[in-house]
């Protein structure tokens, strides 16, 4: 993605009615409309699997009833970024398993993680060889 070129939030005009409606009408701690903004930011640039990776359900549902939206309407479900910089989401690719991660079946301690391209990297290493060494030792993961 080029910088210049970005915007930070791509929004049709009906969606962006909605969300200033939310915003217009909320009532309830200003950081939590704060972080539900950023939120759709973070899910516009990175994808909305990286938001479900990054938050538990109940605060993804929160910030999505805060503003009126649903984040799969308006975020891709991955961006480039999201595919070089998220820990979390790298670590699903390898394991073959984004719902088992979000479900907590597979536990990703650093799946919140954002960073470049060669600690992500060497992150998914570090996780699939101690789950491949659990296996061994017949712990599940």
């Amino acid at each position: 993605m080029n910088a210049s070129n970005a915007r930070l939030l791509v929004l049709d005009e009906a969606t962006e009615k909605v969300i200033l409606q939310h915003m217009d009408d909320f009532k309830g701690l200003g950081t939590t409309l704060e972080s539900a903004l950023g939120a759709l930011v973070i899910g516009q640039y990175f994808g909305w699997r990286v938001l479900k990776l990054v938050h538990n359900p109940a605060t993804y549902r929160q910030y999505e009833k805060v503003l009126g939206i649903e984040f799969k309407d308006v975020c891709d479900p991955i961006t480039e970024a999201g595919e070089r910089k998220s820990v979390g989401y790298a670590i699903t690719k390898a394991l073959k398993s984004f719902w088992a991660v979000i479900m907590g079946k597979h536990s990703v301690p650093a799946k919140g993680q954002i960073s470049d391209a060669d600690a992500v990297a060497q992150e998914v290493e570090r996780h699939v060889a101690a789950i491949e060494a659990a296996k061994e030792r017949g712990v599940p993961s």
